[in-house]
């Protein structure tokens, strides 16, 4: 914490030396490297496990050299739209609220918890958005549909919106798993609150083609993050790309007509512009 390590970062180092030290004598670095490599988890939670038994050995004085374990890179699972509402609508108020909030806008669960009723313009219909993670402040607007179900959640007495992150996260994680079992539909185990973040980056991006345009809706301070959503807006959609209507423009009126009804531009020839 004096670090300035955030909450959940604190949160995980507990989780991860707690488990640890069950399995093995902290102290003795060589028998934690040999219990770490025998662990059946990925390369990604050995990778973050070390990063916790660093920083602990650093704060207790003692030489330790991390094992090299390199995160796993993999592209996140994208839902189609009607999974995501058919969970925005069999959940709580608040939940509900929260997810709708999540799917229009791309915030992070921290972000959406950390929402004070005085951060909604209800008037014009926005949400202001306090970072977290190093990411950029951010105002977006939002849907009537979102402001009226804010409207019907309670007032609480610290300012807040909604409850702590981990009861939300609880409370949606039981209700997604009842939700799944009734309908018999598995995919809707692998939807997570971040979900909704990827899934919004993705089809910000399928519908701008503006990769800066979806840096800044995500707040994000290096465009590296964001371009994980060219890969899976091109995986997604690679089959839909196969064939394309062309259109031409010669003036800036006529470019602007192709570009709002969701045509793509492409080349420049003889003074003529090409779109698809």
């Amino acid at each position: 914490q004096k670090q300035g390590c955030s909450g959940e970062t604190v949160k995980f180092y507990n989780r991860a030396l707690r488990l640890l030290s069950r399995k093995v004598n902290l102290l003795d670095g060589e028998a934690v490297k040999e219990c770490l490599a025998k662990m059946p988890i990925s390369e990604t939670t050995k990778c973050n496990y070390a990063s916790a038994l660093q920083s602990f050995y650093k704060y207790v004085g003692i030489e330790w050299q991390p094992p090299k374990y390199r995160p796993q890179k993999t592209l996140p699972f994208i839902p189609t739209e009607e999974e995501l509402d058919l969970l925005i609508a069999n959940t709580s108020k608040t939940v509900s609220a929260a997810l709708q909030l999540l799917k229009e806008t791309g915030m992070r669960i921290g972000e959406v918890s950390k929402l004070k009723w005085t951060d909604i313009d209800f008037e014009r219909r926005l949400v202001r958005i306090t970072p977290e993670k190093g990411s950029l402040p951010r105002i977006i607007p939002i849907s009537d549909l979102a402001i009226s179900m804010l409207k019907r959640l309670r007032a609480r007495a610290d300012g807040r919106i909604f409850s702590s992150r981990k009861n939300l996260a609880n409370t949606f994680y039981k209700q997604r798993k009842r939700l799944a079992f009734k309908l018999q539909n598995p995919r809707l185990l692998q939807i997570s609150l971040h979900t909704f973040r990827h899934w919004k980056g993705t089809m910000e991006y399928h519908k701008t083609r503006d990769i800066l345009y979806v840096q800044k809706l995500l707040g994000h301070k290096s465009i590296q993050n964001t371009l994980v959503y060219v890969n899976l807006e091109n995986s997604l959609f690679q089959n839909l790309n196969e064939e394309f209507i062309v259109k031409t423009a010669s003036t800036v009126e006529e470019a602007c007509k192709l570009i709002e009804v969701g045509f793509e531009y492409v080349t420049d020839m003889d003074g003529i512009k090409i779109f698809r």
